[in-house]
Formats: structure tokens, C-alpha cells, sequence
């Protein structure tokens, strides 16, 4: 066992390090900030390439900023298998969502090098921009290292809080010269993924980790906005109004109605209207609100439940908008189809599980940067890692004990599959 042996010492090391990431990157009253392409993220990137070259491997940038290592295998010319996760988080999020499965994806390659005998090569990766608020849309450095878009389609976005392109802060940060690498199902045999859960079903079945069947796909309007007509509630019957705020209450409340009716025979369907309000410099207690702003993000694992939510929202626009004489300004879509993970990679895990003696449930999780493994046509696993107080939130609590055994069923399950 020189593997697990060293997997175990190179993990005890990787969880003080990324304790010092969070420390570097947040406050316990703010949480962890670590913006894409930002001073948060790049930290954190400085400090595992750090990590990995005292464990005698030399991280490697490519053009989109995301951080590669490669472990030859005794074939070099078979397929590698990939394991990584993001380092970015959400603006107040927590520590451990994407960089816990960084710090295991390395520790995993280092573990590989110092013990041999893999026929595969294994690639570790670090990518940037997992998470959507930064420029709108997620999957910022897996999305153009696989080629599902390119910098010029999507180089023109702008950073939320910075208002700089994302070419322009990749540039800044010398990325402009550094290769675009060929990760493709042509080189790729198989992606794992190790994530927190963010959910709360490992805790309430008392298990340290799961397997993900699926990622759910989702319909996304980050900056949605209704537009109604401001007057003097005093003076307004309600036949008279044009209220943004109830027409925004009536869909959430239709939408939480068909929620609760498709989740019998969906239960992996979820429904979020994470941000609403009003303009602080124009809304008052006696005044009927003339506009709000929100969000929407509808998730399922299934293809007819997504368009079923889809259609229900194009009819609920439409009814509520005439009815209540609003009109609703949905924005940009985004959003993404849903992801079924590799059943054989998911025995893989499985078995790295049992072989340790623990059992490893199967449930459904959000989307990951695996899904756009998956999309581009190689095979993905996500495991999760129990995990206290959901996530994107300060209160991520992640016990060392579970990270460091799944770090283990993480090693395991990929020198199975690099064997």
C-alpha cells in the first residue's frame, strides 16, 4: 500500500494549506471571496502551486489560466485520467467548494509519483471560474479549456465588481502566451471530480461520501427585472395597480406550486429565486413599486421536467404580465443540460470506498466542472465529501477527518481506473 501510505501523509499536509488558503482569502464574518481571475483566486492559485512543488510537481498554466500537472504512467500513449476542481468561489462563499477537490486532485498525483505504477498518466488540474456570479455564466475555465466556447465568444464579458473583461484579466495576469493544451476525449479517458456536498443528505445517512449519478442541468436568468408603474398606495385600488412586486410574488409563488407537484415524481428538482428587490433610491413604504429586479434558476436531472418548467414560465410571463399590466424583462439566459455521470467511473468509487470499509451513497448534485467534462464526450465522476451547513455560505464545515478519507477513496478510484 506505498500509495495510500503516502496519499495519506501528502493529504495531512494538503488540508493545513488549504486552511491557510481560507485564512488568506476571507474573514469568518465575510467569508471566503475568491473572485475569478481576481486577487482571492490567484492567491489561492499562487499557494497550491506552491503546495505542489514541494511535493516535486511544477504546475503549469494554460492560455485560460487553469493550472495542470501531468504524472507520466507506463504507456505514454494511452488516454490519461483527469482529476481536479475549481479554485474560485462565490463572493461570501465558503472554503471548501472546489478548492477541497484541488487539494485532493494534487495530493492524489503526488502520491502517484512517489509510488509508480499506474499504467495511465494522471493529470491534476486546477480550474478558474466555476461559479456564476462573477461573469454571469459558469464554467468559465473548463468551458474554454474543453472548447465549448471560445475567448471570442465569451472574452467580452465583464467581471461583476471589476467591470473588466475576462480577456483583459486573464492577459493581466500573463496568461496571454501560456498554451491552450488538447484536454479531449481523443487524450482523456475519464474525469473525477471530489466536492463537498452541498446538501444535507450525507449528514442525515451518517456517511462520509457519495457518489453522484447526475448533475442537474438548470434554467438561469441571473438579472431578471419586472416593470410595473410606481403611484401613491393611498390613492390606488387595486384594479388601478401595476405592481412589480406582486407580479414577481405570483410567479414565485406558481413556480414553488409546480415545484412541489413535479418533485413526486422528480425529486431532483429544485427551484430558487435567490435575489429580488426594489430600487432603494426610487421604492418607499406608500409607494405601489414600479419595478423589481430578481432572479430565476429552475434544476433537474431530467430533460422533460426541464421543459416542462420551461414552458410554464413562458406561459406565467405572458398571463401574469396582461393580467396584472407588467412586463417582465428576463435578461440573458443561461443555464445548462443535465449531465449523467459515468456509471463504470462511479464504480470505481465505489469500490475505493468499500475497500476502505465505508459505504458510499448515490444521489444527484449541481452542476460541477465535470458536466463539461461529460459534454465534451469523457467520461466524468463527481464524489462528495459530507459537508455541514450546505455551501456558497460562510458556515462550510467540512471535518479534516472526512476530507482526508476522501481523499483516499479519491486516490483509489483513480489509480483504479489509471491502472
Amino acid at each position: 500500500m506505498a500509495f495510500d501510505t503516502a496519499l495519506r501523509e501528502i493529504a495531512e499536509q494538503a488540508w493545513e494549506v488549504m486552511e491557510a488558503i481560507g485564512r488568506h482569502t476571507g474573514t469568518p464574518e465575510a467569508g471566503i471571496t475568491r473572485a475569478c481571475y481576481g486577487e482571492g483566486e490567484q492567491i489561492a492559485a499562487e499557494k497550491v502551486t506552491a503546495f505542489a512543488a514541494g511535493l516535486g510537481l511544477a504546475l503549469e498554466p494554460d492560455r485560460y489560466g487553469n493550472l495542470h500537472v501531468l504524472v507520466p504512467g507506463a504507456e505514454p500513449d494511452a488516454k490519461v485520467i483527469m482529476t481536479g476542481s475549481h479554485l474560485d468561489s462565490v463572493p461570501g462563499g465558503g472554503n471548501y467548494d472546489g478548492l477541497a477537490g484541488v487539494m485532493a486532485s494534487l495530493s492524489v498525483a503526488a502520491a502517484a509519483l512517489r509510488a509508480g505504477g499506474h499504467r495511465r498518466g494522471i493529470r491534476a488540474v486546477a480550474m478558474r471560474g466555476e461559479e456564476s456570479p462573477w461573469f454571469g455564466t459558469a464554467y468559465v475555465g473548463s468551458r474554454l479549456m474543453l472548447g465549448h466556447s471560445t475567448l471570442e465568444e465569451i472574452g467580452a464579458l465583464t467581471r461583476i465588481d471589476s467591470g473588466v473583461t475576462l480577456r483583459e484579466h486573464l492577459d493581466a495576469l500573463g496568461y496571454a502566451d501560456a498554451p491552450a493544451l488538447p484536454i479531449s476525449k481523443e487524450a482523456v479517458a475519464g474525469f473525477f471530480e471530489l466536492h463537498i456536498e452541498q446538501g444535507p443528505l450525507l449528514i442525515a445517512n451518517n456517511l462520509p461520501v457519495a457518489v453522484a449519478t447526475d448533475c442537474r442541468g438548470n434554467i438561469r436568468y441571473p438579472e431578471a427585472r419586472c416593470l410595473g408603474e410606481y403611484g401613491h398606495s393611498a390613492a390606488l385600488p387595486r384594479a388601478f395597480r401595476h405592481d412589480a412586486v406582486m407580479a414577481v410574488a405570483e410567479l414565485a409563488l406558481e413556480f414553488e406550486r409546480f415545484w412541489a407537484e413535479v418533485e413526486t415524481r422528480d425529486p431532483s428538482a429544485v427551484f430558487t429565486m435567490g435575489k429580488l428587490g426594489t430600487d432603494p433610491a426610487a421604492h418607499a413604504m406608500t409607494k405601489v413599486p414600479g419595478e423589481a429586479r430578481f432572479s430565476f434558476n429552475f434544476g433537474s436531472i431530467r430533460e422533460d421536467v426541464l421543459a416542462e418548467a420551461d414552458a410554464l414560465l413562458t406561459r406565467l410571463l405572458a398571463t401574469i404580465g396582461q393580467r396584472r399590466g407588467v412586463q417582465f424583462e428576463m435578461g440573458a439566459r443561461f443555464g445548462s443540460a443535465p449531465s449523467h455521470l459515468d456509471p463504470g467511473l462511479a464504480a470505481a468509487v465505489e469500490g475505493a470506498a468499500q475497500a476502505l470499509g465505508i459505504g458510499a451513497m448515490r444521489l444527484a448534485t449541481v452542476g460541477h466542472d465535470a458536466a463539461m467534462f461529460h459534454l465534451a464526450g469523457i467520461p466524468a465522476s463527481v464524489m462528495l465529501v459530507r459537508n455541514a451547513h450546505g455551501s456558497h455560505n460562510p458556515r462550510e464545515a467540512m471535518e479534516r477527518a472526512d476530507f482526508l478519507l476522501g481523499t483516499r477513496v479519491l486516490g483509489g478510484a483513480v489509480m483504479r481506473a489509471a491502472a
